[in-house]
């Protein structure tokens, strides 16, 4: 049914119940897992725009949150025998995702309900309703 299963992560507890889900269903069908994190362009430009921040210094926070976040998919993965291959790309969330399952040739994207609130959510508009518009292959949202 599936092959390869993008599992897309943002770092939040609410994105590691989808990153569970996703690496549940991947050893339940034999799929190998691509764990995502994608460094958000629009919250490094704003933090430089809006507080002054140093651009580089904010896209290596972003950058090493990113390394632990897939870090904990490729543990994840590991411990139920998943093969798994990790990706910390930078750019705009639901763009990245996308292009990446085509790009990977990705069966299914397994992303988390909700991710990023508050004000960031404002500014970059819903990540998973992006992607469920733009995806060429099925999406499973875990709650």
């Amino acid at each position: 049914m599936y092959d390869r299963i993008l599992v897309a992560t943002d770092g939040s507890a609410k994105s590691k119940v989808a990153v569970q889900h996703g690496v549940d269903l991947a050893k339940a069908v034999g799929a190998k897992v691509l764990g995502v994190y994608i460094v958000n362009e629009v919250v490094v430009a704003s933090a430089v725009r809006q507080l002054g921040a140093d651009k580089k210094e904010i896209e290596a926070k972003l950058q090493a949150g990113g390394e632990k976040a897939v870090a904990e998919i490729k543990k994840m993965s590991e411990e139920a025998g998943v093969e798994v291959e990790t990706v910390v790309k930078s750019g705009a969330p639901a763009n990245m995702i996308v292009d990446l399952a085509r790009t990977e040739g990705v069966d299914l994207i397994v992303m988390g309900s909700h991710g990023e609130s508050g004000v960031t959510k404002l500014l970059i508009g819903s990540v998973v309703q992006k992607v469920l518009y733009w995806a060429t292959c099925p999406v499973l949202v875990v709650r």
